[in-house]
This record gives structure tokens, sequence and C-alpha cells, in this order.
């Protein structure tokens, strides 16, 4: 068997996150407005309602590693006219289907959710959910250096319960190496109000692999969270592609981590979480017992979206705003990316669609091959038929098992706890797109 440092050097290759599939690039078959709309109707009902997803662009300052779509501004008198745009096009949407649907859950992305006022806010989440299911939830992603106790109070009154805080790195010489600058004592200011109004769960995301960071700092920075103890931790790895994030060009490739040290940092990070009550629930994502997420993991009813881990979903998942991806189980289709672009489709009365796919059954198939790998780590292959390339699966799956990445029982596929860190290069195996790419698209790596 391999040691870990020679697993990652095999391993170690650029690769898709699955957080659908296929993802974005292999993309084809896109549905034209009615299809998209043919396609919500047939899979919806009022039971299980829909996801909402809402983006707000808007940063005022630019992080030098962020890969997100966003605008950087100050200037707050952009958000009137981003609201209107982003209600007409929900309007747009009950419109074409005849109905308002229900929601069973909105999530606010960014850019910064918070970038908004209190009172614009409060108007988008009154305006969205004039109609939700009895169970809903809401969750929202805040920049600790935005937020204001409006802003809480806000979300406290309507039902945004779930919030997710960008911490990234509480090191002052890595935020100034990424230019993301919030004092511990800020945060932890911004928690104690948080948990003064009652919230029912609360997130940190860190990142590793970021400039400058080291076992030393790593260590000090989870002293610190585990201070504040938030219930979820997603501990995500830095993807640093220059090559089409303009604004890493800003971060010296000298100050970036060798992948053996990365992965040092991962397992350096994931050992102290684990010490501190945190069980490792799937890809990136940490949890104590207590949490909503954990209860979802032992339960079986752990889900992956374009948001991550999610422990509720609908089948329907419809986003709002530039950039926003939606999924009606059938098909997927993005918004357009440029603002003038999205405000030129809503104005003229159109869906803002720019590209999209319509699934296949083959895509069905290792949509559900890869999604129990990501969920539970396990997976059933009772129908091998139906995998395309399995021939050339079976030998890689061999090669996974000698390495002590995966065991196989019959039929039956599992992730070792050596593996958990490959769950990637294992559902890319799976992924008959990605062998089939005429011109290779530039992926993040997988450690």
């Amino acid at each position: 068997m391999k040691t870990m440092n020679e697993l990652i050097s095999k391993y170690n290759r650029p690769g898709p996150r699955y957080t659908s599939y296929p993802p974005v690039p292999f993309w084809k078959n896109q549905p034209d407005e009615a299809s998209w709309i043919s396609h919500i109707k047939t899979i919806y009902s009022a039971s299980n309602g829909v996801d909402l997803y809402v983006h707000i662009p808007y940063c005022e300052s630019l992080c030098y590693y962020c890969g997100c779509s966003r605008v950087i501004t100050r200037n707050h008198d952009v958000e009137g006219e981003y609201l209107a745009l982003v209600i007409r096009e929900w309007e747009l949407y009950q419109e074409r289907l005849g109905f308002t649907p229900a929601v069973n859950s909105l999530h606010f992305g960014g850019g910064t959710p918070t970038f908004l006022s209190p009172e614009n806010l409060e108007k988008l989440i009154k305006t969205l959910l004039v109609n939700k299911i009895d169970n809903f939830v809401g969750s929202i992603e805040i920049d600790p250096r935005t937020c204001q106790a409006d802003h809480l109070r806000v979300l406290k009154e309507n039902n945004i319960s779930r919030l997710s805080l960008g911490i990234q790195d509480f090191d002052p010489i890595v935020q100034k190496a990424i230019h993301r600058d919030q004092s511990p004592q800020m945060v932890e200011g911004l928690v104690d109000k948080i948990r003064e109004n009652g919230f029912a769960s609360l997130n940190f995301d860190l990142i590793y692999g970021l400039p400058k960071q080291t076992l030393e700092t790593i260590s000090k920075t989870f002293e610190i969270v585990n201070r504040m103890k938030p219930d979820l931790i997603a501990f995500y790895s830095y993807a640093h592609l220059p090559e089409r994030i303009k604004n890493q060009r800003l971060i010296s490739e000298g100050d970036l981590p060798s992948a053996e040290k990365k992965r040092e940092l991962y397992e350096h990070g994931k050992k102290l979480l684990i010490e501190n009550g945190y069980i490792d629930v799937g890809i990136d994502h940490f949890a104590l017992p207590s949490s909503y997420l954990y209860k979802a993991k032992i339960s079986h009813n752990l889900h992956r979206n374009f948001m991550g881990y999610v422990d509720k979903k609908s089948p329907i998942l419809i986003g709002l705003g530039p950039t926003s991806i939606s999924d009606s189980s059938l098909s997927f289709i993005q918004n357009m990316k440029d603002i003038k672009d999205y405000k030129d489709k809503i104005l003229h009365n159109c869906l803002p669609i720019e590209k999209g796919h319509t699934h296949s059954n083959k895509d069905l198939v290792i949509q559900d091959i890869i999604l129990d790998l990501m969920c539970k780590g396990e997976v059933s292959l009772t129908s091998p038929k139906d995998i395309p390339y399995w021939n050339e699966i079976q030998a890689e799956l061999d090669s996974f098992a000698q390495d002590g990445v995966v065991e196989r029982s019959n039929d039956q596929l599992s992730i070792s706890e050596l593996g958990i860190g490959f769950v990637r290069n294992v559902a890319m195996c799976f992924d008959f797109h990605l062998r089939e790419q005429t011109n290779s698209t530039k992926f993040s790596q997988t450690i």
C-alpha cells in the first residue's frame, strides 16, 4: 500500500468538484426557455416546492483569492435597480409557470449578500417568500465586515436561520496576502450577537492552501475558531487558477504551499477539528454532533448541490441573479454572467439564460453514482451495463482498491478512511464526459 505522500503525488490532478453532474464545462443540448419551463412543470409538486438561490454580486473590497462572480463597488446606489431586476426575474418565472411556486428553501450567496441595506434585504426576502412551505429553511452568506445589527434583526424576523461567515483565515499575514483584513475580535463580537439572537446554525468558511499559510498559522486559526465553536465548518481547498481568474494574479505563486505542504495543512486542520469534537461529514465539510448536517449524515439524508451539502433539498433549484445556476432535475441552466446582459434580457421580459444542459439517461445514472459517493461514501453498482466505459472503470477501481482508497465487495463500492480525501478522483473515473472531452478543461487540483 502506498504512503500518503505517494497517493498525493499519484492523484493530485485537475478535476471537477462535482457540485453538479455533468460539470458546467461539459454541458450540451441547452434547453430553450419553453423547454426549461416545461421541465420545471413536469417535476414540480406543491409538497416539495422549489429551492431558491439568489446571487448578490456586489462587494466593497476585492479578495485576491476569490473565484466568485462579483462586482467591486462602494456605491450602494446600485441596490435599488438590482433588486428590481431580481424581483422581475422571479415574476417572469411566476408568469411562465402560471402559479407562484412554494419555496422550500432560500439561500443568499455572492458576492456579499450583506452589501444590501437591511431595508432592501428585507424587501427582497418578503417578495420571494409570499408562498413558502411549512418547514421552510433560510440561509445566507455573511461578510463579517459588512454585517450590521439590523441585518441580523431582519434575518431573524424573516426566518433566515442559518448563517455562514466568510472567515478564510485569522492570521494577519495571511489576511494581508489575500487582501481580507478582519480581526478575531470583530468576528467574535458578531458571533456573540448571532448567538444572542438565537439563530439555528452558524458555519465558518475556512480555506487551506492560501499564501503564507503554515502549520503554525493554521493551528492559531483553529484555536480561535474553537473558541467561537460554530456548529459547522467548511474547510475548502484554495483553487489557484490565475489564467482564468485575473485577481488571483495578485497572489505571488512563491507564497503558495506545494501540493505536499497543502495536504499537510489540510490533514493538520482536520486533526485539530476532530480533536475539538467536529466530525467529517463529506468533502470539505465538518460538523458538531448537534448540527443538522451531522444528523442528515447519519440518517442518510445528506444531499449535494451547487451550494455544497444540504439536509433538505427540493428536486428543483431556481437561481436568480447573474451567473446563478438552476436545476430542474431534467436539465440545468445558468444565467447571463454580465450584469448588463442580464439586465437587457430581464427588461425584454426574457429569462436571462446564457447556457444549459439537458440530461441524457446516461447523465442521470452517473449523477446518482457520484452523488452517492459524495454524500454517503458508498454506492451500489447493481447495473454495470448502464454505466458507460464499465470495463475501463473496473480497471481503475482495482487500482484504487490496491492503493487502499476504496473497498469493494460484490457490487458494493465504498470510500475507505484513507480515501476520503480522494473521493473526487474516484468520482472522476465514472465521468464519461471527462473521458470524452475533446479540449482539456482546466479544473482545480483534486488535492
